[in-house]
């Protein structure tokens, strides 16, 4: 039987990062940059680099975000 690891959301990475989804969201998708006290808070939480939140585009933190999210997934053959 495979373990049954909850995938983390969004909404909870913005949590362990002490901003609100809407922010993460906005930061993801371009629509907002990523302030650099923001980006240290977030690469604490995912291990994403802080270069990639402030100078990424948003194709490359969206891929990294995805990336972070469904890497335990990978693991177990999903």
């Amino acid at each position: 039987m495979k373990p049954n690891k909850k995938k983390i959301t969004q909404k909870e990475i913005a949590r362990l990062a002490d901003i609100g989804p809407d922010f993460l969201s906005h930061i993801i998708r371009g629509r907002r940059p990523c302030p650099p006290p923001v980006a240290v808070r977030l690469e604490e939480v995912t291990a994403i680099s802080r270069v990639t939140w402030v100078w990424g585009s948003p194709e490359e933190i969206r891929k990294a975000v995805e990336g972070y999210i469904y890497q335990d997934r990978a693991d177990y053959g999903y």
